[in-house]
């Protein structure tokens, strides 16, 4: 290997380690100390290493910190598309290249429970952290208790500036609680800083179609604002079908003689 050769990798690895000795510096230092070859190869190996275990190490952490199982991960990959068409198929597998984020566009995802929302919002999360994005998943019953305690706390500021700082924040199962006139606020507050910092998108999934989300939400004016910022240019997928839940199941009936 040339020292030409090396540095197309050298300089990669000083970015992703940041390590202070530039590609200059080791031009410099090359060429006085008589490297050879042979030595530049297994340097250039080291460092491959290297950089791979602190990618490994950094996914591993944004997994962690997104709260998404990883036990039995979600994935793209484990997604059941065996009956939905070609073009279901290709819209499902667009949302993998993670484009609708860098377009700060958001996803909505609408259907009965058990057809796939949850899997395929864990999925779009893990591909962020995958990709070194951070993502974030909550089920909205605990985002009201976060919402409520921290207008208890008076530390809604705080809390809007952290849920915001996120390239995904995925909220699972809206719907499934009713929020108060204060936790409405908030909820349009978190939507509406997403949207005008443009730090990121939001993944929705309900069981309850939009007309029926006035039922869940407890301030008119501020859902119709929250629902004008998400709808804009969002992706919306309706899911429909019966409920995959239980399909591994095993069935056993017991039979019980009676005993004399």
């Amino acid at each position: 290997m040339t020292s030409e050769e090396f540095l197309i990798g050298y300089e990669k690895a000083v970015m992703e380690l940041r390590l202070p000795f530039s590609p200059d510096d080791f031009l410099g230092w090359s060429l006085t100390s008589d490297v050879t070859p042979t030595e530049l190869d297994i340097l250039d190996r080291l460092l491959g290493a290297m950089v791979a275990k602190k990618n490994e190490s950094s996914i591993s952490t944004l997994k962690k910190l997104s709260r998404i199982p990883q036990k039995n991960p979600l994935l793209f990959g484990n997604f059941n598309m065996d009956l939905l068409n070609e073009k279901a198929k290709r819209q499902v597998l667009s949302l993998k290249s993670l484009s609708f984020i860098s377009s700060k566009r958001n996803v909505i995802m609408i259907g009965p429970t058990g057809t796939g929302k949850t899997h395929l919002a864990m999925a779009i999360g893990n591909e962020c952290c995958s990709n070194k994005m951070k993502a974030y998943f909550i089920k909205m019953d605990e985002l009201k208790d976060k919402f409520h305690d921290a207008i208890v706390g008076e530390k809604t500021g705080k809390l809007l500036n952290g849920l915001s700082k996120y390239s995904c924040l995925i909220v699972d199962e809206v719907g499934y609680c009713k929020l108060n006139r204060q936790e409405t606020l908030l909820f349009f507050q978190l939507v509406d800083r997403i949207g005008l910092k443009e730090t990121g998108s939001i993944v929705l999934t309900s069981n309850k179609d939009l007309s029926q989300w006035p039922e869940v939400f407890d301030e008119d004016d501020a859902l119709e604002c929250a629902i004008d910022r998400l709808w804009d240019k969002a992706i919306c997928m309706t899911f429909s079908g019966q409920s995959h839940r239980g399909s591994d199941r095993e069935q056993i009936e017991l039979n019980f003689l009676k005993f004399r």
